[in-house]
């Protein structure tokens, strides 16, 4: 049996609404500013389009074997290759969000992908970030 069955799937119909295109400036967290940018625009849930950008180092979370770990990417100049995810702002959400995932480049053009962790992304130069609002029907 397939263990992709196990995973519990939530489906929710809706629209997008506004697209939020932003500059992150030295220093400020990847993950940290995108929930920042929903709260200063209203937007309770979005959906991370992506993010170019350079990283003074990356802090990675990915699910192994015998559970979760870190892996730490250092820089500086870390290089975005993509970013997708969703964040949900709400005071009531679960806070499991947001979830935001991607791949980076180190400087000897090593790859690496994960969840990206709070506190661990910081800008090194500048990161644009592409988000848009989901409205639930």
């Amino acid at each position: 049996m397939s263990t992709a069955l196990d995973v519990p799937v939530a489906i929710e119909n809706g629209t997008l609404g506004r697209l939020v295109v932003a500059r992150l400036k030295p220093n400020q967290d990847l993950t940290q500013s995108i929930e920042a940018l929903c709260a200063e625009h209203g937007i309770s849930r979005a959906i991370v389009r992506g993010a170019v950008g350079s990283l003074i180092d990356a802090r990675l979370a990915f699910r192994a074997s015998d559970g979760w770990r870190e892996q730490l990417v250092s820089g500086p100049g870390v290089e975005i290759l993509n970013v997708f995810g969703e964040v949900d702002v709400r005071p009531d959400a679960a806070h499991t969000l947001p979830m935001l995932h991607g791949m980076v480049a180190d400087t000897e053009g090593r790859m690496f992908a994960g969840r990206f962790v709070r506190g661990g992304n910081l800008s090194f130069i500048t990161v644009e970030v592409t988000l848009q609002e989901w409205l639930p029907a």
